[in-house]
């Protein structure tokens, strides 16, 4: 019996049968001319990484030295060593593994600034916050989704301003049309307050996406709260008229890499009075996590 290429042989199609294989799976013949035959781009979007496998990186472990304390801006003060300590985060709730905290946290001793914002810079060299490659498809960095840091103030005899304050972060970095200023009002959260926190609360300061605006400020807005469960959202705005910024002018955008500057901020309804004296701001575990729980 004669084989199928014989047979085709035979008819003189045998050419065509060659012509048709060894395409290699391309719509296209050998040889074939590809004009208008499809294959057009195809839309590439970048694929972050789930935020439980991004490893939360430590900041501030609450250990005063010369290379990790607090200092005064609008403000004098003086950072020492306590004993107060916020334990470690008892949750994950979505994001990596909090990294072990040291023991011991800053006491800053302050007074008024005769502003409402009473303004502390970190001495400490401040790690990249953001990751890139991580996961096939992730084409841009993807910056850290929030700083957590736990605080506890406590006014002297005579208040800053009545009322609270509130907590909040500022950061900078990047140099003349490169440079960024954002600031981030924290939201109090205790789902995954610590199992020993010394009466230290825990805060969410979320950061903006990677690339955003300078002059970026926002805030989390925290629902209610249960044992497993919260419900958190940001709200971020251009405002290039954020009080007292540590950057005059920025114009560049959000890309923190290693070495930007961390401001530690409290800030109050009114102007604080400068003859208010024995103050405290207890501060302790500051870390970036990937998400923003």
């Amino acid at each position: 019996m004669r084989s199928v290429l014989a047979r085709l042989a035979l008819t003189g199609l045998v050419g065509l049968a060659l012509a048709g294989c060894g395409t290699n799976g391309q719509s296209l013949p050998v040889s074939a001319i590809p004009n208008n035959a499809g294959g057009g781009s195809t839309g590439v979007s970048n694929q972050n990484p789930p935020g439980s496998t991004i490893a939360d990186v430590l900041i501030d472990g609450g250990i005063v030295s010369a290379t990790d304390t607090y200092s005064g801006v609008n403000t004098t003060a003086t950072d020492a060593q306590s004993a107060l300590d916020a334990g470690t985060d008892a949750k994950t709730g979505g994001s990596g593994t909090p990294p072990a905290n040291p023991p011991g946290s800053h006491a800053v001793a302050f007074t008024g600034s005769n502003a409402p914002q009473v303004i502390f810079l970190w001495s400490g060299a401040m790690p990249a916050l953001y990751y890139t490659g991580t996961t096939p498809g992730q084409i841009m960095p993807a910056d850290y989704g929030a700083i957590v840091l736990y605080a506890l103030v406590t006014p002297g005899a005579t208040p800053p301003a009545t009322g609270a304050p509130k907590i909040a972060i500022e950061l900078t970095g990047g140099s003349g049309a490169s440079s960024y200023d954002v600031r981030s009002t924290c939201g109090a959260l205790s789902i995954r307050a610590t199992t020993t926190s010394g009466g230290l609360q825990r805060y969410v300061c979320a950061l903006p996406p990677y690339g955003s605006l300078s002059g970026s400020s926002g805030s989390v807005t925290l629902a209610a709260e249960t044992s497993t469960t919260a419900a958190v959202t940001t709200s971020w705005v251009v405002d290039t008229n954020i009080p007292n910024p540590r950057t005059a002018d920025p114009t560049g955008a959000f890309t923190p890499a290693a070495g930007s500057k961390l401001y530690v901020e409290l800030v109050y309804g009114s102007a604080t009075k400068t003859a208010s004296t024995g103050n405290t701001l207890a501060l302790d575990y500051l870390y970036a996590e990937a998400g923003t729980k």
